[in-house]
């Protein structure tokens, strides 16, 4: 009995830990890629007043497709729709959002100029492209 009681403790810290890692929704913040490199901007729920603002529809559109904000402006993601999308970043993983649930927003504060390719990882062919200038 004893060494069962042992196993399930165990069994539970490491599942525990494997929960844990999971965390409770979105990063406020990102400033480093994957690859350790600086990150182009700054990603979380709030990050500042929306000067640019893309929607994401029931018709599994980013609308606009297209966008221009400048270095230091805040772009909003909206799900508008009823199906949860992601923003999920060619080339800046480090500002990519895992989640845009049904009534919530993502924000990306860019402090890089580039163009920005982002699509939704859940619908193939729903795309977007964001042109940041300086």
């Amino acid at each position: 009995m004893r060494r069962f009681r042992g196993l399930v403790v165990g069994a539970g810290a490491v599942l525990g830990m494997g929960v844990a890692g999971c965390g409770n929704g979105p990063p406020t913040t990102s400033s480093t890629g994957t690859s350790g490199a600086a990150c182009p901007g700054t990603a979380g729920v709030t990050v500042g007043t929306p000067a640019v603002k893309v929607d994401s529809t029931d018709q599994l559109m980013f609308v606009p497709t297209s966008s221009a904000a400048k270095v230091g402006q805040v772009v909003q993601w909206s799900n508008t729709g009823s199906v949860q999308h992601t923003v999920t970043f060619d080339t800046a993983s480090c500002l990519t959002d895992a989640s845009i649930v049904p009534g919530a927003t993502w924000e990306v504060k860019f402090s890089k100029a580039g163009t920005y390719a982002y699509k939704c990882t859940i619908h193939p062919g729903m795309n977007g492209t964001l042109t940041v200038s300086g």
